[in-house]
């Protein structure tokens, strides 16, 4: 007989010794009495007598028999189930896990290479007549070979040529193709499964369809179930236009899976010379979104990506995203008649906001529009425009407008001319739905309290307001404004501000998948001090760039083990190669289908895939990353394995000591239940022996 817990002896063995101790320390000693009694000088002679001494060395007898058998037990004995090499030998399964978790570092190695030492242990104690096959467990399970093989250095063979893991570990399925591999076998197989036990890949695996009889052994690969990690779980683009020559917003999640808190930086960028970091700080177990501003250094298919500090796990630090970032763009400034006496006309000032550059170098190039010339044609190279010092509009130019802000457009309305009741009043009505606000008569600063009229409320949280978060906001009360409407809300769209009195400043409606703003104010220098104040071309700019969301400029990303596809010109591809973060991809299927060109292949690694094109730009790119899900590495307890196995399989154990026989467990059958049923039988015979007279009066 030999044991599966060999380690546990050392531990167990002196308590065998506890009952003789408990035995010696509770001796009857001699007993001085005071006063004469019958009653203990008859229990003195009883305790002095032989019967008495044998009578209590069988039950330390008895006890010590019980504690032993228990500690035995303990140890997991097994015993020579007589199938030895003279035999036909037995099937053996070995199902390894081979997901990212796999990947960390723990004591100078990694769980897969424990992992693999073990499983070249097992391989060792086979004799010749076993016979056994190797599952790999990731996305896909793969068997090492078509049937039961003794092939030991083809199968380490496989396990060594096998990719980095960098995906889940789907177990369920792993069973089912045990249950393929095994089912010509004439005998149950024995099933080893080499994991970390990592609970998002173990916590729905079903046994039930493995063969009847099966022996499952369960061989944890690491001895912390809480390894700590630090991972970036996404990576996405804020609100806001993706230009070239401009800056985005990027968000990342930061997760720490961690029983300690954690300190470090992120850095992204879409090159190593356009990088923004950032400090973060992290209670244990727990997630932060962190937003960076990171400058677009050109147009085209631009690679984003964000880091961490290396950890144990290195794979899951890195998130990667593709953007389509737009060239330069026109933005329309709709204006009508410029007459302002002597000051000069709003949009001189407008269009210095839209580029206060020049020579082509900011991220928007202005483009004048009068109001006779707008037509659904002047309008289609751009999606924003602004609109100042407006005539009363024509049914069709207002209708232009309307269909402008259906198909995507942003408009920013300035209320400075005669007719903008009316205009708003028909824009409203083409559109079915009012705007934000109704505006009545024009006060000018004869009309309004000290001469001007300043912000007082507003809505934060507004996309369109990020500039004046915390501390900035005290820069809206540098603004006066000299002449506005006198308007009210309609209880439609949003009122984003409001002056001292309640009158809305600043208000946002929705038309289609546009958004129209109107601005209770103009940048006329008679009508307002805004256009003087150095927040006006940042507030311009902020408003243009949030008119639209930078979710359809990033691309989706993919997870590594999907299937990519993607599709370009025929002739632009043309003698190009698609290129891995590993090299050339080499399974990759194209399709020509009329003059567009599809190509599709599986994401092996980590990092982006793309197909260049002629000039510095790619044609295609894609951006593959880690499941988020395998970040955290905590394990389940493997203990509950067994029992979750149920009565199909009651042979199953865990191995939890690297010290473990394999060839014992393999030819060897179980019998700690016979040592705890003797224990108990120890017990049951002490008690009827030795139960205790009950005496009447």
């Amino acid at each position: 007989m030999q044991f599966i817990q060999p380690s546990l002896w050392w531990f167990l063995v002196p308590l065998v010794a506890a009952p003789p101790i408990i035995h010696w320390l509770s001796q009857r000693y001699p007993k001085r009495i005071l006063f004469s009694s019958i009653e203990e000088i008859r229990r003195t002679l009883a305790g002095r007598s032989r019967v008495f001494r044998w009578r209590h060395l069988l039950m330390l007898l008895l006890r010590t028999l019980a504690l032993a058998a228990l500690m035995i037990a303990f140890l997991k004995p097994v015993l020579d189930s007589g199938n030895d090499s003279k035999s036909k030998g037995r099937n053996v399964l070995l199902v390894v896990d081979h997901s990212l978790s796999m990947n960390h570092g723990e004591g100078g190695t990694t769980a897969r290479a424990r992992a693999r030492a073990e499983v070249k242990r097992l391989l060792d104690a086979l004799t010749p007549d076993d016979h056994f096959n190797l599952i790999r467990v990731d996305q896909a399970p793969a068997a090492a070979f078509a049937n039961f093989t003794n092939r030991s250095e083809a199968a380490l063979d496989f396990l060594d040529k096998s990719p980095v893991p960098l995906t889940t570990a789907d177990f369920r399925a792993a069973n089912h193709l045990a249950t393929d591999l095994a089912k010509d076998s004439k005998s149950p197989p024995d099933i080893y499964y080499f994991s970390d036990f990592q609970r998002r890949d173990w916590a729905s695996v079903d046994f039930s369809d493995l063969p009847e009889g099966s022996r499952l052994f369960f061989v944890n690969a690491t001895d912390n179930p809480a390894r700590g990690n630090q991972a970036i779980s996404s990576l996405e683009l804020g609100a806001g236009s993706v230009i070239a020559g401009g800056e985005v917003e990027v968000k990342a999640r930061v997760a720490n899976h961690s029983s300690i808190p954690w300190s470090g930086k992120i850095e992204a960028g879409f090159s190593p010379s356009h990088l923004r970091e950032k400090e973060l700080s992290l209670a244990p177990w727990s997630e932060s979104d962190v937003s960076l501003n990171v400058p677009v250094p050109s147009g085209g298919l631009l690679r984003l990506t964000a880091k961490l500090p290396h950890d144990d796990l290195p794979q899951d630090d890195t998130r990667h995203l593709v953007v389509q970032v737009r060239d330069r763009e026109e933005v329309i400034l709709l204006t009508g008649s410029q007459a302002d006496g002597a000051a000069p006309a709003p949009s001189l000032f407008l269009s210095t906001a839209v580029d206060p550059f020049g020579d082509e170098k900011g991220v928007y190039r202005p483009k004048h529009l009068e109001p006779a010339t707008l037509t659904t044609a002047s309008m289609a190279a751009s999606s924003r425009a602004i609109a100042s010092r407006l005539p009363l509009l024509t049914e069709g130019q207002a209708g232009t407008l309307v269909s402008f802000l259906r198909g995507g457009g942003g408009v920013i309305l300035f209320l400075d001319g005669e007719a903008d009741a009316a205009n708003l009043e028909k824009i409203g009505s083409l559109a079915g739905e009012p705007a934000a606000i109704r505006l009545t008569r024009k006060l000018g600063s004869e009309n309004l309290p000290a001469g001007a009229m300043r912000v007082a409320t507003g809505d934060f949280h507004s996309r369109f307001l990020k500039l004046f978060d915390g501390v900035r906001r005290q820069n809206l009360a540098l603004l006066e404004f000299y002449d506005l409407y006198q308007a009210a809300p309609t209880g439609r769209g949003k009122i984003l501000l409001s002056y001292v009195d309640g009158t809305p400043a600043l208000a946002e409606t929705s038309v289609g998948l546009g958004t129209l703003l109107v601005c209770n104010f103009s940048v006329a220098e008679a009508s307002s001090n805004l256009a003087r104040q150095r927040l006006f071309p940042a507030w311009i700019h902020e408003m243009l760039l949030r008119m639209s969301d930078s979710g359809s400029a990033a691309l989706d990303p993919y997870f590594v083990g999907d299937s990519v596809s993607g599709e370009t010109w025929a002739s632009e591809a043309r003698g190009r190669q698609l290129v891995s973060p590993d090299g050339p991809v080499a399974r990759l299927r194209t399709d020509v289908v009329g003059e567009r060109l599809r190509l599709s292949f599986p994401a092996s690694s980590t990092g982006f895939y793309r197909l260049p094109g002629a000039d510095t730009h790619d044609l295609l790119a894609f951006a593959v990353n880690t499941d988020p899900d395998q970040s955290d590495l905590r394990s389940m307890d493997p203990a509950v394995l067994p029992d979750r196995a149920g009565t199909r399989h009651p042979e199953a154990s865990l191995v939890t000591s690297a010290s473990a026989d394999y060839g014992v467990l393999l030819r060897g059958r179980p019998v700690f239940h016979w040592f705890i049923l003797a224990a108990l039988a120890f017990l049951i015979l002490e008690g009827v022996l030795f139960k205790k007279p009950v005496r009447t009066a």
